[in-house]
Formats: C-alpha cells, structure tokens, sequence
C-alpha cells in the first residue's frame, strides 16, 4: 500500500510540471501578437504558452525568474540559466534608436513570426528600418551577431502613425460647466489619423462649455464642448468690417444668438442696411469685404 502511494505521489509531482519551458537570458518582446511564442520547451500546449506570452508582455527590464514562475500556473515551470532575465520591449527601442519615432505610435505586424526572440548571453544587436520616414509603412530589421561571431537577420513590418497633442483633464468636470482654463488640462498625445476628433488649441477654451459630464484622464474631444452664447438677439454688437487692406468698426444691433464661429445676422441702424457676421468674441460680430 506504501509503494502506491508512493508511485501516486511520484504521478503527481510529475504532472505538476509537466510542462516545462526553458527561459533565455534576453528576450525581445512586441506590445501585441496574434501567434505563440516558440519557446524551448517539451510537453506543453498552446494555452500554456499564451498564458507564459501574456505574463511577459507586462514586464521590462532585468525580471527574476521566481517573479514569472509565481506569477504563472503551477503546472507550468520555468528553467532558465541565470535568476534573472532582460525582456525588452520593441517599440521602446524602436524610439530608443530613432528619435523620428518619438511623436509616433508604433504597431508591430507578427514580429519574428512568432514575436520572439531570445539572445544568448554576449550576443549583439542593432536595429534598422527603411525607408525611414516613420510615418506609415516601414521594414524594420533586428540585427543580431552571436559571441560566436555568426549573424541572423529578423525582419518585421511595422506601421507608424504621427502624434499630435491634445489635451486631458485633470480633474472631474460636470457637465455644462463653464469658466474653463488651461490649468484644467495636461498635455496628452494622440495619433494624427484622429486630428480633429480631439482639441488641440486650448486658446479659445474659455468660449465653451462642457455638454456632458468628463471625469478626469478623459482626452477633450470636439464634441465634448458647445460654445457659449457670446451673441444675444436684441443685443448691441460691435460690428467690424475687415479685408486684408481695410478695418472699420460701426455699432450694430444682433438679431440671432450665436457662440464662436456661429453666423449671426445683424442691423446697423446707421444705414438700415442687414449683414450676417461671424461671432469672434463677447459681443463682437466680424463680417469680411
């Protein structure tokens, strides 16, 4: 009866670990993949090996060993020749080297097929792209020359997007609030392809209001705001005439309501004569000659 329950207990630990994947000592990962990872490993599935790819992911830098394996499944264990491992992170290294790629966002087509490569240790590697533009398409190229002196080429699609800046909140903002400032607001970047979804001038913010209730992080969009009414009908308004040569300024009565940019019709009661002026200010309607 010992000798089973020897053998069960034997069974058990065995199959505690039965799938067993061999770290190296540097590994270049991407943000994104949509394929497994080949590692070094005997009897594992290809769950097994998503679950180790998503673990990986989160880390950079120098990682211990233990720190993985604790934070993975017990029926998985990790063998590695140092305590310690380097995972690097591609688009972290592709700004790293190009300071093109800075204002950029970067997204990785299956990297390495397979998105992994692991360098053993001594082991050198530059990184380079064509055409260079980052702005779209580019081929990038890893680089790597072994201790041993041997070279191998990794070659992957990257797709670049330039950044612009935008805005976000710093703090929680009901909605229709008014009396906007700069200081409510951080300087956030987001891709050029979304250029116009998001304010990107703040010069002007104190013309609008909020038109829904923003929680603080949230990036200011367009249609998070509605102009104030700087224009009332039935009020007085500065009426300015203006070309690239003339400026004249007459008083004038507006007979719409209107904010920034609005087109409003207006009376001066000098000439009787109706014009349809842009709203530039508080009370301030300019109709261009």
């Amino acid at each position: 009866m010992r000798l089973i329950f020897a053998f069960v207990a034997l069974f058990s630990v065995y199959e505690a670990w039965s799938c067993e994947i061999k770290l190296p000592e540097t590994i270049f990962i991407a943000d994104s993949t949509n394929r497994d990872w080949n590692f070094i490993q005997q009897n594992c599935q290809r769950p097994q090996l998503r679950e180790l790819q998503n673990i990986l992911q989160d880390q950079s830098g120098t990682v211990a060993v233990s720190h993985i394996q604790a934070a993975i499944s017990r029926d998985i264990r990790l063998v590695a020749s140092e305590e310690n491992i380097k995972i690097q992170n591609l688009n972290q290294i592709i700004r790293q080297t190009f300071s093109e790629a800075e204002n950029a966002s970067i997204m990785l087509q299956s990297p390495f097929q397979g998105s992994l490569v692991y360098l053993a240790a001594g082991s050198e590697y530059v990184l380079h792209c064509h055409p260079c533009q980052f702005n779209g398409e580019e081929l990038m190229r890893l680089h790597v020359k072994t201790a041993q002196g041997e070279s191998v080429d990794y070659n992957f699609p990257a797709k670049f997007s330039r950044l612009v800046s935008a805005y976000k909140l710093r703090r929680h903002l009901p909605a229709f609030s008014d009396k906007l400032t700069r200081e409510m607001f951080e300087e956030a970047k987001v891709p050029m392809a979304s250029y116009g979804q998001y304010l990107t001038d703040l010069s002007q913010i104190s013309l609008y209001k909020t038109n829904k209730s923003l929680r603080a992080g949230d990036v200011l969009r367009t249609q998070d705001l509605v102009p104030l009414t700087l224009v009332r009908a039935g009020d007085r308004v500065e009426l300015i005439f203006e070309n690239a040569h003339v400026r004249l300024k007459a008083q004038a009565m507006s007979r719409q309501s209107g904010g920034i940019g609005d087109r409003v019709e207006v009376w001066n009661q000098a000439n009787g004569k109706k014009y349809r002026g842009t709203v530039i200010e508080q009370n301030r309607v300019v109709v261009e000659l």
